[in-house]
């Protein structure tokens, strides 16, 4: 099948290239177009918009001359109901999306009602869709990239920097500042955009670096005992989010909130270490600092279990399936 994948920025390890790369894997025929790109008209509040059109066009146009069996989006919420009714009409594919945070949040009704197939990894938001009438929602799982999400071995150097650690990559939010302002008195560090933003004088003790990406993420997951995971209050209702993977993949022992889809996909207590509030944390962290042997046995098992059913191909494999089922499509 010919396949447009529509992501916000065509670059490594952006939601949409990995499922683009997994799709050409399978030999299907891929062409790629990124919606938001560097530009400073996007990023112009009063040009944005007038940008957002001028990129829906060309969108439109070249999906017209190539004329796709499927148009996968991934998230693409600044795409309107209207563009994609005009997609479709031009192309006759299937519109499919991807979206990798609460829709209930970030989307309009009419522009997820747009899509043939509306795929969400919040099952609390699938539950309102339906119970709001729409037909064409349903639930995939995040995922990991087992080339771009694995161990490494690490220097002597970074060894010693991490041994004991409790790392957290993630940007700033101020529900992150106060979070960390709570476990202050633990061996927390930090990496990630944004964090010259904090205010807390303990927080800004624990700031080690600004974003990190490829390797340098990497050697944090792999050298650090255990690896924070605060899903955001709004985004993340009962689903859980992309890191969960990440970390996983990477063979990281992840601390993480407990949420109600958690369980379905990782063992709470052998493939990670939930909590459920700042006392259960404390505990956990405590019970393994002392004990590393256990929490990396805790990471490698989240590995397998990553690598066996929670992969971009087993997300492309789903996707293709729900298309089947519903229209049909060759895989």
């Amino acid at each position: 099948m010919r396949w447009l994948v529509v992501m916000a920025f065509e670059r490594a390890e952006s939601i949409g290239m990995d499922l683009a790369s997994e799709l050409e894997a399978l030999g299907h025929e891929v062409r790629r177009f990124a919606y938001r790109r560097h530009n400073v008209l996007y990023k112009n509040k009063s040009t944005k918009a007038t940008y957002q059109r001028l990129i829906a066009r060309r969108l439109v146009t070249r999906a017209a001359a190539w004329r796709p069996d499927v148009v996968l989006v991934a998230k693409g919420s600044a795409l309107p109901a209207p563009v994609l009714a005009d997609l479709r009409a031009r192309t006759g594919a299937r519109l499919v999306n991807v979206f990798p945070d609460n829709p209930l949040w970030m989307m309009d009704f009419e522009s997820i009602e747009a899509y043939d197939v509306f795929f969400t990894k919040e099952s609390y938001a699938l539950d309102q869709l339906r119970l709001a009438g729409l037909e064409n929602v349903h639930y995939l799982a995040p995922w990991c990239v087992p080339s771009d999400h694995h161990p490494v071995e690490l220097h002597e150097n970074e060894e010693a920097a991490l041994r004991g650690v409790v790392a957290l990559v993630g940007a700033w939010y101020p529900y992150r500042e106060r979070f960390l302002a709570a476990i202050a008195d633990y061996p927390v560090r930090v990496w990630g955009p944004g964090w010259t933003r904090c205010r807390d004088s303990r927080v800004r003790a624990m700031v080690r670096g600004g974003a990190v990406r490829g390797r340098a993420k990497l050697a944090i997951y792999s050298g650090a005992t255990l690896s924070l995971n605060v899903h955001h209050p709004m985004n993340d209702i009962v689903g859980v989010n992309n890191r969960t993977f990440e970390l996983a993949a990477a063979a990281a022992c992840q601390l993480v909130n407990l949420k109600e889809d958690l369980g379905a996909l990782f063992k709470p207590g052998q493939e990670v270490v939930g909590f459920g509030d700042l006392a259960e944390l404390k505990q956990q962290m405590d019970y393994y600092l002392a004990r590393p042997d256990e929490a990396r046995a805790i990471g490698e098992n989240a590995r397998r279990r990553a690598l066996a059913e929670h992969t971009a191909r087993h997300r492309i494999e789903e996707i293709i399936a729900v298309l089947d089922q519903r229209f049909g499509l060759a895989s």
